[in-house]
């Protein structure tokens, strides 16, 4: 039976805080104090997401990417796939750390089925991982991993957010043994991080080989000694609408190509939001309950004239609006997917997948 509540219960206010989807930016590099004050006091991204080059990547990739049905808002569509469904992933630990990884299958077109932030954010729940949330940007870029020939590794940091000193050292021997395990020892291994995330990659690659690296929604944290010899080529992929880390990752940039480093820089705007946006990119919401909380949104002004978000959605009270309104038991169980994806929109600090292709374009050619 839908709520009828003017403002939510106690209950309805702890199922409502979002656990896993707000990817904040890291004490050291704060928003400004107007958006601090109206954001949830959570914790950094504390997620780092490694990719180990498996073989066939360079061969396969053509056949297992022409073979997609791929929507308008870059979504693989699931309806018309063919063949063994992606998503199979093991859950266990790695140098002691809360680890969940994915092997790729057989080379053949296959189907696919911050802040708290954590691994079961990269894979679906699953009797596999009945843990798992599968937020959308998340599993997105596992899912073009996967179709991309490589083995997926998602790692936790022991606390909320990664430390820069032992954990890095327990990461590099967990990493490879787990890879020596498992006969990927000498393949090339790149690294993606967000928000603390990126700074752990940034460090890790200064006392591991790395293929390359991906700072996402990160400037890097390179050490009093600066950037040793043979530093892997680095991506920063940032939202500019954060101008403070903007200008961290421009100083940093500068800095590793002084130093010899191969840089590029992907920028990250914000989207404007459509009736169907979040049916498009959260994977089983249905259109007509996106179009419901879009209309919300509408009438509450949380948008402006051309659909743009006014605030943060972490700082927008979107979920009391869609309580006053009647239908928060359909919304309740979708609350950190669509909470990411309204990060994504205003285009601040959150996730992304929507420049995987051009990441994953760029990885590969630093494989050899």
């Amino acid at each position: 039976m839908p709520l009828a509540l003017a403002s939510p219960s106690p209950l309805q206010r702890r199922q409502m805080s979002v656990r896993g989807a707000a990817h904040l930016p890291s004490r050291a590099t704060s928003p400004p104090k107007r958006l601090a004050r109206a954001t949830p006091v959570a914790s950094t991204l504390a997620l780092t997401f490694l990719l180990i080059g498996a073989a066939g990547v360079f061969l396969y990739s053509s056949v297992t990417t022409s073979s997609r049905a791929v929507t308008s808002t870059g979504r693989v569509d699931e309806a018309r796939e063919s063949g063994r469904a992606l998503f199979s992933p093991t859950v266990g630990s790695i140098g002691g750390a809360r680890a969940i990884w994915e092997l790729p299958a057989a080379p053949v077109p296959l189907l696919p089925p911050g802040c708290h932030c954590r691994p079961e954010n990269f894979w679906p729940p699953s009797p596999r991982c009945p843990g798992c949330v599968g937020l959308p940007e998340d599993i997105a870029i596992t899912e073009r991993a996967l179709r991309r020939r490589f083995a997926v590794l998602a790692l936790a940091s022991a606390r909320e957010c990664w430390s820069m000193g032992q954990e890095v050292s327990a990461a590099k021997r967990g990493i490879q043994s787990w890879t020596a395990e498992r006969g990927l020892g000498d393949l090339p291994v790149t690294a993606l991080g967000a928000s603390s995330g990126g700074y752990f990659v940034s460090r890790l690659a200064a006392g591991m080989k790395l293929a390359a690296v991906v700072l996402m929604i990160a400037e890097g944290s390179f050490g009093p000694g600066g950037v040793p010899a043979g530093y892997p080529p680095a991506m920063f992929l940032h939202m500019p609408k954060d101008q403070r880390r903007a200008a961290l990752v421009e100083r940093n940039s500068k800095m590793l190509r002084r130093n010899g480093v191969e840089v590029k820089e992907i920028l990250s705007q914000e989207l404007p939001l459509t009736p169907t946006i979040l049916s498009d990119r959260i994977p089983r919401l249905n259109q007509g309950l996106s179009e419901r909380i879009w209309r919300v949104f509408k009438e509450e002004g949380f948008v402006d004239e051309r659909g743009y978000m006014r605030k943060d959605g972490r700082a927008t009270p979107w979920k009391e609006a869609v309580v006053k309104r009647g239908f928060w038991e359909e919304v309740s169980g979708w609350a950190e997917h669509i909470q990411e994806e309204l990060n994504l929109a205003y285009g601040y600090h959150e996730m992304t997948s929507l420049h995987t292709d051009e990441i994953f374009d760029w990885i590969e050619e630093h494989l050899n």
